[in-house]
């Protein structure tokens, strides 16, 4: 009977690495064919044209993809800050922003050098 034992046990540990495998090899295709792009902090915003005064985004006029590629915002944020503007008028400052759900102090300093 210790023979089955370990033949079983032997079964079941080379299924369990098969099932890792196949989950990593998933994880890893799907991290290599999502086509979205990939920002690090700054964001895909050209410095050039910051420096020059030229890449700030208009908050009552930026589309939500516009604003996704903001540092530190995404897709829930961004659509956030559209439909707030819908409902409530356009911002008259850039420091408005912060009544948006889930926009507070830190999120708006990483956003406040590339809006207007």
């Amino acid at each position: 009977m210790q023979k089955s034992s370990r033949k079983n046990s032997s079964r079941l540990n080379i299924l369990l690495w098969a099932l890792a495998a196949v989950l990593l090899g998933s994880a890893l295709a799907w991290y290599v064919l999502d086509d979205r792009p990939r920002t690090m902090a700054a964001g895909p915003v050209d410095e050039a044209a910051l420096a020059a005064g030229t890449a700030a985004l208009d908050l009552n006029t930026a589309t939500e993809a516009e604003l996704d590629d903001l540092p530190g915002l995404g897709p829930a944020l961004a659509g956030r800050i559209v439909a707030w503007r819908e409902e409530h008028g356009p911002f008259a400052a850039p420091e408005d922003v912060m009544q948006v759900e889930g926009i507070g102090p830190a999120i708006y300093e990483q956003i406040a050098p590339y809006i207007e």
